[in-house]
């Protein structure tokens, strides 16, 4: 009796352990076959163009941007400058001319703080894409591994 609860017990865990080996070894998927590494870097280089085109032309649109915001600065400092100098030549009391002055101060540090904050809703610079690095080839990289070995 102990022997037939011995061997049925052997027999019940063998049949579970290979009906669970056999489903799991069912389930297996193929493996994709391995892509060529230069189709790859070529996929990569044109994505590569891609963005460095769209990169140079956000610099480009930004330096645009940069320019009419210095442009619109200038304009503001000169027109402090002139409306200073016209209004010095008929300011006859220090107390008159303490006050052209500080006017022209004034009109160039709100034009400071305009281009500022104006240079500051531009954002950061755009990043420039980072270049692929073309794979190596099977026949370097045995050449170099044959670096080190002493020649006959």
């Amino acid at each position: 009796m102990r022997k037939s609860r011995g061997f049925l017990a052997v027999a019940i865990t063998a049949a579970l352990l290979t009906s669970h080996t056999y489903a799991a070894s069912a389930d297996v998927t193929p493996s994709p076959a391995p892509t060529n590494p230069m189709d790859a870097f070529k996929a990569a280089q044109e994505q590569y163009k891609k963005d460095r085109d769209i990169y140079i032309a956000s610099v480009r649109d930004r330096e645009m941007k940069l320019r009419t915001i210095n442009t619109t600065f200038k304009n503001s400092v000169d027109k402090a400058a002139t409306d200073a100098k016209t209004a010095m030549l008929s300011a006859t009391t220090p107390e008159q001319k303490n006050s052209i002055n500080s006017l022209r101060r004034t009109a160039i540090a709100t034009a400071i703080v305009a281009r500022e904050s104006a240079i500051a809703a531009l954002g950061p610079m755009p990043t420039p894409p980072v270049e692929p690095v073309r794979p190596s080839k099977a026949a370097q990289q045995e050449m170099s591994n044959q670096k080190g070995k002493q020649k006959r």
